[in-house]
């Protein structure tokens, strides 16, 4: 997900998020402040009602009391419920109209805080309804013992009826200005963002691509075009400088090696032509040829194709190196490594032994491994793990070599050897750096173990497919 698309996404949900919370704590407040001054405003209603009229006579209540109450009920308006409640709770007179559901009691804690002075809003049961209402309550008492209650409800059901009905313009107003408001400061915070951040990554971004399709040309005015993003474009700066620095030197290398090999190619061309000259002479007069002198000829002729291959390329500009991807036999191109080796063996005093294996893991008298890659590469990897087994392994020691077919269509070449105590140590040395770039390019890695005396390198390789 983009940045851009967050920032759009996180504004909106903070937007809504903060309407509703806003919305929601301006309501409350104001029901509750509007709660609070009305129940105030009337907090001696029901004494002065009570005093007025004495409303007891013996221990039953005054009817002409009663009557001066309901008449001053009347003059008040509809906005207020007179109940006469007894000792316990129980309502024993009212003013609601006859058909009116009510309940039979009323819950006298709230009662019994208002008359204990704490603070308001104190919300009381409304007889006629299920959520509290604010009230105003005097206590009724004879001969100093509480009769009952006179409690006034203050905002009938039928002002709540009306007040349901109409349209709260401040509220709207209210919060049509904090929605703006919200509003507002988002477009300015991404107005912000786009221009501080966005635009100067963009004009970086595209700036690299130009440099890197230039070969890293520098430009000048690089980190004046990005002030807020001045660091990374004065440490790419930095890094340029240095990438320019290396395509300078290793293109005066690539000059330098270049010059050399064709020197070297004029020196041994002659000479190793004269070599071939002699070998074939002798296989002519020789039919029955010999085995030393069969491989010499091959490894001669092989030189002689790579010796005309780096004098072209060095007359050449020099370019991309190119790979030849083709169906090879990797069973049979460790045959002819390891037979154009025997010398080199023979002389060491080592042996090699070749062990093929199916994916039942059954050995085979011969095998064919087709594997898809390049085989110049393929015979540089087996000859230089070869030669750094002969260079480890003790004199007299045998060098063994397996390729086993694996249940996944790939194979597993594995080369294993003994370490004299007297082999080189160190790191892994050019011919290994060069094998592991090799594997790179064919989608492997080498794995190395070294346990117990014994120097095991194995790797995987993809077989060839019609896929492939």
């Amino acid at each position: 997900m983009s940045f851009k698309l967050r920032l759009t996404l996180f504004t909106a949900l903070w937007f809504l998020a903060t309407t509703a919370v806003v919305v929601f704590c301006y309501h409350q407040q104001s029901q509750i402040i509007e709660q609070r001054t009305t129940q105030s405003l009337h907090r001696d209603l029901a004494q002065h009602m009570r005093d007025d009229n004495p409303l007891m006579l013996g221990t039953d209540y005054n009817p002409v009391a009663l009557k001066s109450i309901f008449h001053t009920l009347m003059l008040m308006g509809p906005d207020f419920e007179i109940y006469f409640l007894d000792r316990s709770g129980k309502i024993t007179t009212h003013a609601a109209p006859p058909d009116a559901v009510m309940a039979t009691h009323v819950d006298l804690t709230p009662i019994e805080r208002y008359l204990q002075g704490e603070p308001f809003p104190i919300l009381g049961q409304d007889p006629r309804g299920d959520g509290g209402k604010v009230f105003s309550v005097a206590a009724i008492e004879e001969n100093g013992e509480p009769m009952g209650y006179l409690y006034v409800v203050i905002g009938s059901r039928k002002h709540q009826a009306i007040a349901q009905t109409e349209v709260e313009s401040p509220y709207l107003i209210s919060a049509l200005v904090v929605l703006l408001s919200v509003l507002g400061f988002a477009l300015g915070v991404y107005w912000l963002v786009r221009h501080s951040l966005l635009i100067p990554i963009e004009r970086v971004t595209s700036d690299l691509q130009q440099q890197a399709e230039n070969d890293f040309r520098l430009v000048p005015e690089q980190t004046l075009r990005a002030p807020e993003l001045a660091p990374i474009a004065a440490q790419y700066q930095l890094m340029a400088t240095h990438i320019q620095q290396q395509f300078l030197h290793l293109q005066y290398q690539s000059e330098q090696q270049r010059a050399n090999l064709l020197a070297l190619s004029h020196d041994l061309k002659t000479p190793l032509s004269s070599v071939l000259g002699y070998l074939e002479t002798w296989l002519i007069q020789h039919p029955q040829g010999d085995p030393l002198i069969d491989v010499a000829y091959r490894n001669c002729q092989k030189i002689s194709t790579h010796l005309h291959e780096l004098l072209n390329s060095a007359k050449q500009q020099t370019g991309m190196p190119s790979f030849v991807w083709q169906k090879v036999d990797f069973a049979a191109l460790i045959e002819e490594v390891v037979e154009g080796q025997r010398h080199t063996l023979a002389k060491r005093h080592l042996q090699c032994s070749l062990e093929w294996r199916d994916a039942q893991n059954s050995a085979l008298p011969m095998l064919q491994a087709l594997v898809w890659g390049d085989p110049q590469l393929l015979e540089r990897l087996i000859a230089n793990l070869l030669e750094n087994a002969m260079r480890h392994a003790p004199e007299g020691s045998t060098i063994d070599i397996s390729l086993a077919q694996q249940p996944t269509q790939r194979w597993r070449f594995i080369i294993e050897n003994g370490v004299t105590d007297a082999a080189p140590h160190g790191d892994l040395g050019i011919g290994l750096r060069v094998v592991q770039s090799i594997l790179l390019l064919h989608h492997s890695q080498l794995e190395t173990q070294n346990q117990s005396g014994r120097y095991r390198q194995q790797f995987l390789l993809p077989g060839y497919t019609l896929s492939t």
